[in-house]
């Protein structure tokens, strides 16, 4: 389990507590539950655990259209119809494939899913098995594992989960990550080297997150846009405030919900939010970065996560 934690550890930015908590959690035979707003890693955190550990991973999107029959599987009707049922006629579904398999059944959404789909798996998460008619009996093989995801602030479209589901999870949060650790982030999808500009795209990003019209703030995929859009933008022209403003707009508009009670628009807001920090910002590279803050195009964070790296191969 060491062995896969650093690999995993390696892949992902920040994260080392979650990681460390799922994997143990695996380990020992339990189901988990994530729960964090959207665009807080938990697919890649489990992607990259998957990989390195070399487990099947199937992934499912929770939705009021799924029923048991799309988790679980079918018979063909065809077949069924010209020879009658035969195990082999069985399509399997993701519930299935990841019992027989020893993998991660991931169903993103999880609380958007109707009740009737979500109690079929309380049996596989509780004996390790379940009974499908005309198939047969299907046994889980360790490290099975049911990981489920929901965000806690979206109330829309959502349904509440049974007791008899959550008597049966371990529940492990998973809120927005540092400044540093999403600037991280923003490099490493980007590819941009230039700090500043990575600088301002998390600040306006987390900015969001705390401004008063706003209920639920942009995730760190909208500075990763915003960046994106950005440097595609300055191949174009040289207006840097102008290119800025236009790729956080396209970026973070529709990444934000605004409470009920507020009459402004996104647009505005986000214009509201760019009036409060572009003072700093110079473009093409000179940005002016509050005091104390590291002007070089790998910050505090990378030197200290690859010493970290370091240490954990030195013990292995």
């Amino acid at each position: 389990m060491l062995e896969i934690y650093a690999k995993a550890a390696g892949n992902v930015v920040g994260r080392e507590s979650e990681l460390k908590a799922i994997l143990a959690a695996m380990d020992a035979g339990k189901h988990i539950l994530l729960e964090g707003p959207p665009g807080t890693s938990k697919s890649t955190l489990l992607r990259s655990i998957a990989r390195e550990a070399d487990i099947p991973f199937f992934i499912l999107e929770g939705n009021i259209d799924l029923t048991p029959a799309k988790l679980v599987g079918h018979f063909n009707p065809a077949k069924v119809m010209a020879d009658n049922y035969q195990p082999d006629y069985f399509e399997k579904g993701p519930l299935t494939k990841a019992m027989e398999s020893g993998g991660i059944l991931y169903i993103e959404e999880f609380n958007r899913m109707p009740a009737d789909v979500s109690n079929v798996l309380i049996t596989p998460m509780e004996e390790g098995e379940m009974h499908i008619p005309r198939y047969g009996t299907v046994k889980a093989i360790r490290p099975f594992t049911v990981i489920s995801a929901q965000n806690p602030y979206d109330d829309v479209g959502t349904v509440r989960v049974s007791r008899a589901f959550m008597d049966r999870i371990c529940l492990i949060k998973m809120d927005y990550q540092s400044e540093e650790e999403e600037q991280g982030i923003v490099r490493q999808k980007t590819g941009c080297s230039d700090q500043n500009t990575v600088f301002q795209a998390v600040r306006m990003v987390r900015k969001t997150r705390e401004h008063p019209d706003i209920k639920l703030g942009a995730s760190v995929r909208a500075a990763i846009d915003l960046v994106d859009i950005y440097s595609s933008l300055q191949k174009l022209d040289s207006r840097s405030k102008e290119d800025f403003l236009t790729a956080a707009r396209m970026a973070m508009t529709n990444k934000i919900w605004l409470n009920e009670i507020t009459s402004r628009t996104p647009d505005e807001i986000i214009e509201d939010i760019w009036d409060s920090l572009k003072v700093q910002f110079k473009g093409n590279g000179k940005s002016e970065l509050p005091a104390g803050s590291d002007d070089t195009s790998e910050n505090k964070w990378d030197v200290e996560n690859q010493e970290d790296l370091k240490k954990k191969k030195s013990v292995m």
